[in-house]
């Protein structure tokens, strides 16, 4: 019987190591800004292994991955890259997106992350792929996910954006939208891979606009 239980547990340390490996899998992938160039140093982890390497001279890198693994890129000067890969993943190419402040587009090339000739070439040229509003049909699509707070609403056939519950029956819920500054009836114009950003005005920026702004004001600023 001991001999039995001895020879139990000799082949449960035994399988439990391969069951482990058998579930884990290498995962291949490139990193490039502007869908094009690639990103060198930059930091690839994967969150369940554990594990994390640097991209190559070329943007690509190798890692080591579990079954529903999350990819993660969290360089600062990049909005964040998050993704849950599965056994049937073995490449990822990651556009990874540089934060539209003069800060980070100076600190990417000062980390060496990519040339500032490529850098200028991208902004001029390819900046909607650097745009983390380009995967919206509308603009009201982009609005709700930079404001998750906000409602999309429709009152008298037109989209508008709500805050809040209902204050009026008569009048309307919507906030007021300036874009560039110039008040708008309708963002359904604005086209979302040329937005750069949305924000929420503060209490005290909206009093500027007076009663217009009861229902809070959204400032959308594009190319």
């Amino acid at each position: 019987m001991k001999t039995t239980i001895q020879k139990f547990i000799l082949l449960v340390f035994l399988v439990i190591p391969v069951l482990g490996f058998a579930q884990t899998h290498k995962l291949t992938g490139s990193v490039v800004a502007f869908n094009q160039f690639p990103l060198k140093n930059v930091t690839v982890s994967a969150k369940k292994s554990k594990t994390e390497v640097k991209t190559d001279e070329q943007g690509r890198f190798e890692i080591e991955v579990k079954k529903s693994d999350v990819v993660q890129v969290k360089e600062s000067v990049f909005v964040e890259y998050s993704k849950k890969v599965t056994e049937a993943d073995e490449s990822l190419q990651i556009n990874m997106i540089i934060k539209n402040n003069e800060r980070a587009m100076e600190k990417v090339v000062r980390d060496g992350f990519i040339s500032r000739e490529d850098l200028e070439y991208g902004v001029e040229n390819l900046w909607q792929w650097n745009n983390e509003f380009n995967q919206f049909t509308d603009a009201y699509d982009a609005i709700k996910y930079a404001l998750p707070e906000s409602t999309i609403i429709v009152e008298n056939g037109q989209k508008g954006v709500q805050f809040r519950g209902p204050k009026t029956i008569t009048g309307s819920n919507a906030a007021l939208i300036l874009v560039n500054g110039v008040i708008t009836e309708d963002a359904d114009f604005v086209t979302p891979s040329d937005i750069i950003s949305i924000r929420k005005l503060s209490a005290s920026q909206s009093a500027l606009f007076g009663a217009r702004a009861a229902n809070g004001v959204i400032s959308i600023e594009t190319r």
